[in-house]
C-alpha cells in the first residue's frame, strides 16, 4: 500500500514538474501607461469614434427567450449569446436578429451541461467550447454538433472564464484556499483536459481570489482581431496573452485598491470581502465595458467614481471621461446611454439595451419628450419594444 501511494505521488509530482509556469510579468517591453488622476473631461460624443448606429432586434419566441445577455461575441455574420441566469443557453442569431439555433441543452446527458458560465469561439476550426458547472468544457461545432468534453482536473478550485486563442485554451481560475504562491491563469489542453501551464501570480490582484466579477465585466476582454487581454477586479495591468503574458497597459492612480485595503474590505468574518464597504470607499477597481480597434482603447472602471477611459493607440493621448453623450440616439439626454459595450470587432462595438431593465423606462420617457434621433434606424419595431421582448443590441460602427 505504500508503494502505491509513493507512485501516485511521485506520478504527481512529475505531471506537476511538466507544467509551466510563469509567475512574474515581464516589465522590459513596450506597454501603455495610464495615469487615472489626471483631470476628466465632463462629456465626449458618440459621434467623435462612431459614424453610425444601427440596431438589431433579436427574434422573440418560445424557443429563444433570453433573460439576460451575459456574454456575446459576434463572427461570421452570426451573434453568439450566452444567458447563463435565466434561460441557462446559448443561442445563435444572425445579424437581422433572426433566431438560427441554440448550443446543446440542458441536462446530465454525455452532450448537454447544467450551468455554462462562459464561452469561447475558436475560429479557425469552427468550434464552440461552452464552460459548464464542475471545471467541465463541452466542445461543439458551429452548427451545434457535440464533439466531446473535458474535465479539468482537480478539485480544489474553480474555473470562472474561458478563452480560446490561436490553438490554445486558457482559464481565469481560483483556489479555494487562497495562498501567496496562487496563480491566476491556467492554460488547458482542450483535447486531453491536461493543465500545460499557469500563469500570474495572485500578488497582481493584489492577494484577492474570490468569485465575483462585475455584471459587463468580464477576466477575459475579447475583441476577436487581436490577442486576448485579461483584467481581474484588483489588478494594476491589463495583460496580454500573446505567447508569454505581458503587460498591455499598466493603470496608475492613488484611488486604485492596495493589498491593505483588501484587508480593511473584509466583513466581520474575516474571510470575504464586504461588497458594501468597497461601494462606501473612493477607489477604482475593476475593468469592464472594453472595446479595441486599430486606432482606440475603451473601458469602463467601477467603483464609486464611475468614469469610462479612451486611449488614442498611435499617440497614446488619453482622455477621462465621466459621460459618453450618445448623440447617435438621443438629442438631448447624454445620461441614458453611457458606453456599456459587451463586445467589439474591427467593424465597431455592441452595446446591449436590457429590455427588462430600467433601460426600457429610460427610452420610453426619451420617447415620450421626443429626446430620440428622428432616423433612428428601426425606431418604428423599437416602439413596439416591451419587457417581454428579448434584449436588444445596437452596433456602433467605427470611424
Amino acid at each position: 500500500m505504500k508503494k502505491n501511494i509513493y507512485f501516485l505521488f511521485l506520478i504527481t509530482l512529475i505531471s506537476c514538474s511538466n507544467q509551466q509556469v510563469q509567475k512574474d510579468l515581464p516589465m522590459n517591453g513596450d506597454y501603455y501607461t495610464i495615469n487615472l488622476d489626471a483631470e476628466k473631461e465632463k462629456t465626449i460624443h458618440f459621434s467623435s469614434y462612431f459614424k453610425g448606429v444601427r440596431t438589431i432586434i433579436l427574434e422573440t419566441s418560445d424557443d429563444c427567450l433570453i433573460g439576460n445577455i451575459d456574454e456575446i461575441q459576434v463572427y461570421d455574420e452570426y451573434i453568439y449569446i450566452l444567458d447563463s441566469k435565466k434561460a441557462k443557453s446559448m443561442f445563435v442569431f444572425d445579424l437581422e436578429g433572426k433566431f438560427i439555433r441554440k448550443i446543446g441543452k440542458v441536462g446530465n446527458g454525455a452532450s448537454e451541461y447544467i450551468q455554462v458560465y462562459d464561452f469561447t469561439l475558436d475560429m479557425l476550426n469552427n468550434n464552440i467550447f461552452l464552460l459548464d458547472q464542475g471545471n467541465r468544457v463541452h466542445k461543439y461545432k458551429f452548427d451545434g454538433t457535440y464533439l466531446h468534453t473535458i474535465t479539468i482536473p482537480g478539485d480544489d478550485f474553480n474555473i470562472s472564464f474561458i478563452q480560446f486563442y490561436n490553438g490554445r485554451l486558457f482559464a481565469a481560475y481560483m483556489e479555494w484556499e487562497t495562498s501567496k504562491d496562487d496563480y491566476l491563469i491556467l492554460e488547458i489542453d482542450p483535447e486531453n483536459e491536461k493543465i500545460l501551464s499557469r500563469s500570474l501570480s495572485i500578488k497582481y490582484n493584489k492577494g484577492w481570489n474570490e468569485s465575483y466579477f462585475l455584471k459587463y465585466g468580464k477576466f477575459f476582454l475579447t475583441p476577436t482581431h487581436n490577442p486576448p487581454r485579461y483584467n481581474q477586479m484588483f489588478m494594476d495591468y491589463i495583460v496580454s496573452l500573446n505567447g508569454e503574458i505581458k503587460p498591455f497597459i499598466k493603470l496608475k492612480s492613488r484611488y486604485l485598491i492596495t493589498e491593505k485595503d483588501i484587508g480593511d474590505f473584509r466583513g466581520k468574518d474575516g474571510l470575504r470581502i464586504n461588497l458594501e464597504n468597497i461601494s462606501k470607499s473612493s477607489k477604482s477597481y475593476g475593468v469592464h465595458c472594453f472595446i479595441e480597434n486599430e486606432n482606440f482603447i475603451y473601458f469602463r472602471l467601477g467603483g464609486r467614481a464611475m468614469f469610462a477611459v479612451i486611449l488614442d493607440k498611435k499617440t497614446k493621448e488619453v482622455k477621462l471621461v465621466d459621460h459618453l453623450y450618445n448623440d447617435l440616439i438621443f438629442n438631448n439626454n447624454p445620461l441614458v446611454f453611457i458606453g456599456q459595450f459587451a463586445f467589439s470587432d474591427l467593424k465597431g462595438a455592441y452595446e446591449i439595451w436590457d429590455t427588462q431593465s430600467s433601460a426600457l423606462s429610460g427610452f420610453q420617457h426619451s420617447l415620450n419628450n421626443n429626446d430620440i434621433v428622428s432616423d433612428l434606424d428601426k425606431l418604428d419595431q423599437l416602439l413596439l419594444i416591451d419587457a417581454e421582448s428579448n434584449p436588444v443590441i445596437f452596433f456602433y460602427e467605427f470611424k
